[in-house]
């Protein structure tokens, strides 16, 4: 049976379908009505993959990945490419859906169901919908560009077990610039904390190429100094992808010394470096 929380989260997440105050563009459209704001979603949400994957960090796998189509950022380096952006992408998210998922990922040995992008914040109603419909559903794992509004996340209050925030960039200017969103390093450092009081917390950062003293210095240091306890995933991965090509800095992928730089100077600040 679902859970009380989860289905009263279903039923004061469908405030934000009338008025979407989910991520912080704030957009305020009535979802319901047709209306639609800069991510483009509606009421509904769906699914373009779902997988079981051994890649997340080790506390996690292996871990059911359902990915959602749609996200609030505009990253020119996404790896999902227009998949992230078109939320009519994949196969719609309901409960008997989402019911043969969970027993699939099971069958397979998942340890978890994650929620991915895209980016699931957009999808908040939706998903917790399909969530209040489902039986013995394993531990939630939130998977977030964290751009999210302090109303958003405390809907996932009690319902998520695991967050995993992407901290993008150290400062806003990369961040407008890359990913189309002004204020970022304010909100996401204080939705980091705010998370924390309210499930485990892992922080990814994708190292971006010529990004290292302007992105990775920055965030390493400000988490030395709030969350230095935290896991921090270190990911060395990056390829060209998407509209990188535009950007001279993004175009290449990235230096095989910057991972060993990177893991080594968040070692010096005394971080928890789990990748």
């Amino acid at each position: 049976m679902p859970s009380v929380s989860t289905a009263t989260r279903a039923a004061k997440a469908a405030d934000h379908d009338r008025k979407c105050l989910l991520c912080e563009h704030r957009c305020g459209v009535n979802r319901s009505a047709g209306e639609l704001g800069r991510c483009k979603a509606g009421t509904e949400a769906r699914v373009f993959r779902h997988r079981v994957e051994y890649g997340e960090e080790p506390q996690l796998v292996p871990s059911h990945l359902v990915y959602l189509s749609g996200c609030d950022l505009r990253c020119a380096f996404c790896i999902a490419e227009e998949k992230a952006f078109d939320p009519r992408i994949g196969t719609l998210l309901d409960a008997p859906f989402l019911q043969q998922a969970i027993v699939w990922g099971r069958e397979r040995g998942a340890r978890n169901l994650q929620w991915v992008g895209g980016e699931p914040t957009i999808h908040i109603p939706a998903i917790l919908r399909a969530l209040s419909g489902c039986r013995d559903t394993p531990p939630i794992v939130w998977k977030s560009d964290f751009h999210a509004t302090p109303e958003a996340l405390e809907l996932l209050r009690g319902v998520v077990d695991i967050h995993v925030a992407d901290f993008k960039f150290g400062n806003d200017t990369c961040a407008e610039r890359i990913a189309g969103v002004p204020r970022y390093v304010e909100i996401v450092e204080r939705n980091l904390l705010l998370a924390r009081e309210s499930a485990d917390l892992i922080v990814r950062h994708l190292l971006l190429p010529g990004h290292f003293e302007c992105c990775f210095l920055p965030v390493a240091r400000w988490l030395a100094e709030h969350l230095p306890e935290i896991p921090f995933s270190i990911r060395d991965g990056y390829l060209p992808r998407w509209q990188a090509r535009h950007h001279a800095d993004l175009a290449d992928p990235l230096p095989a010394d910057i991972g060993p730089l990177a893991r080594r100077e968040a070692a010096l600040l005394g971080l928890n470096v789990v990748g």
